[in-house]
């Protein structure tokens, strides 16, 4: 991983700020505010919407339809694919980064996601759990 990498060839302590500073905007920026508070919400309650009544074809794209790609309304489709538009766009950017700023950004992203991933398998596990209990 670049960001791993940035870090075992060393950092200016300019640098070592930078990091700090970006990696805690991003974490809570994006991991926190953006994945944890709305959008994993909305997987799960997207995901739970699968157990009722839906076209099969959803069924078959359930990770599309959880994420929102497929199926939502109007304004909640466009969001989704802008969505996807800004991330696409922001991986161009990025990668546009001479070294060791990308690798910082990198790191600080990672971290972002993986934020998000433990609230989306925690908040999962929590809202299987309590659908067992009922």
């Amino acid at each position: 991983m670049r960001g791993i990498e940035t870090v075992a060839g060393g950092l200016t302590p300019f640098q070592w700020l930078a990091l700090s500073l970006i990696m805690a905007a991003f974490v809570y920026g994006e991991g926190v505010r953006a994945l944890q508070r709305r959008w994993v919400p909305w997987v799960l309650a997207r995901t739970e919407r699968l157990r009722g009544v839906v076209p099969r074809a959803y069924l078959l794209l359930a990770p599309l339809y959880a994420i929102g790609v497929i199926g939502p309304p109007g304004r909640s489709l466009l969001r989704a694919w802008a969505g996807v538009a800004a991330i696409i766009a922001a991986v161009v950017i990025v990668s546009r980064f001479p070294d060791p700023w990308r690798g910082i950004v990198d790191l600080a992203v990672a971290s972002a996601l993986l934020w998000g991933v433990i609230m989306l398998v925690y908040n999962g596990a929590r809202t299987v759990r309590a659908g067992a209990a009922d």
